[in-house]
């Protein structure tokens, strides 16, 4: 079994509104084949609208959308033939899970023979051999899951789209079925549309990730690229940058810059274009804030407030003084009420200007 190959999606300054909100707004994305693209972003972002117009379950009020050069953008979804996988299964109850899988086949006419061998060989490659005279209401959550994914893969899709497929699944299934859409991706070749608001998900699947806000892309690329360099402070808080420091802008020199907070005075890393004297958002991720005894030089000084065991260490949550709390992760043991020092390396601690939405 192999998908049917395609060469390119585009999707064209696509526009969705309801009512008066617009849900995408001038969205462009052009997808290789054989590409994992995963749309990441909270809930209203447009990530599952862009995804339902790529589908052809909504009809954009601008755009297109074009596959291998040509405009599926009015076409229905049974023409497009794209295989799909949605949060709640959408498994027939009534129907054996053999038929569930081959309902694709069905509907398009394949003999019963063919229909026959390509459910078992979906069946066997989601680790269903066997099950397929059962009903979807004797198969555990992560089960019902395969057998969505097997019948999303049965028709040999030019493009497979998934709107949140894990998010009802526990977290060591969801590990579980990561690692399986991924090896299902490559071993058979397919092309994935995949939408999630969980970042752990979208860095570990895809090939490249697009970053929705308010219905635009805010930004696009692998994802390394949006974990070490991030362009906006939107990216950076949602791919973990937690802590949110304001402060005044110093001194810059080329990517440094000196800020002030509350008192301390320290180096970060420039992202964006920075004034003397303006306002600015210092921000750095708990697991490189630097946890040392008091009194340590060139750090701030904190109060640990909260200390919660996380397996490998602990997350403290610490009152650096005038209201500001910084989230930290240590391997060390400490306990609330601890006087400790916090040093934030400057090439982890990024600065930008404070946004206007």
């Amino acid at each position: 079994m192999s998908a049917s190959k395609l060469r390119t999606l585009r999707v064209r300054d696509l526009s969705k509104h309801f009512a008066d909100t617009a849900a995408v707004r001038h969205f462009d994305l052009e997808v290789t084949g054989g590409e994992f693209i995963s749309l990441l972003g909270p809930s209203g972002c447009g990530k599952t609208t862009t995804l339902n117009c790529v589908a052809g379950l909504l009809d954009p009020d601008e755009g297109a959308v074009e596959i291998d050069g040509r405009d599926i953008t009015r076409d229905p979804p049974e023409r497009r033939g794209f295989g799909m996988v949605f949060q709640n299964y959408a498994l027939f109850p009534h129907l054996s899970i053999s038929r569930n899988v081959g309902f694709g086949l069905e509907v398009r006419g394949v003999s019963r023979r063919e229909s026959e061998r390509r459910v078992s060989r979906a069946l066997d490659l989601v680790q269903l051999g066997g099950l397929g005279s059962r009903y979807p209401a004797q198969l555990s959550g992560g089960q019902q899951q395969r057998v969505a994914l097997a019948r999303a893969i049965v028709t040999e899709p030019p493009l497979i789209l998934m709107d949140e497929p894990l998010s009802n699944l526990d977290a060591k299934l969801r590990l579980e079925m990561r690692l399986e859409i991924r090896r299902l991706h490559q071993s058979l070749g397919l092309t994935t549309l995949y939408v999630t608001h969980d970042q752990e998900e979208a860095l570990s699947l895809a090939d490249r990730v697009v970053l929705m806000r308010d219905g635009v892309i805010e930004q696009s690329g692998t994802p390394e690229e949006l974990y070490a360099q991030p362009r906006s402070l939107y990216v950076a808080n949602f791919l973990g940058y937690r802590n949110l420091v304001p402060v005044t802008v110093g001194e810059v020199r080329g990517d440094a810059v000196s800020v002030a907070a509350n008192g301390s005075r320290f180096t970060g890393t420039r992202r964006g274009a920075l004034a003397e004297g303006s306002s600015a958002v210092a921000t750095i991720r708990p697991k490189d804030v630097q946890v040392l005894a008091p009194g340590s030089p060139g750090s701030i000084a904190a109060s640990v407030e909260l200390a919660e065991f996380i397996g490998d260490g602990f997350e403290l949550s610490a009152d650096a003084g005038s209201g500001q709390r910084f989230i930290a992760r240590t391997p060390d043991r400490w306990s609330a009420g601890d006087r400790v020092s916090l040093r934030l390396p400057p090439e982890r601690l990024l600065v930008f200007p404070v946004e206007g939405r």
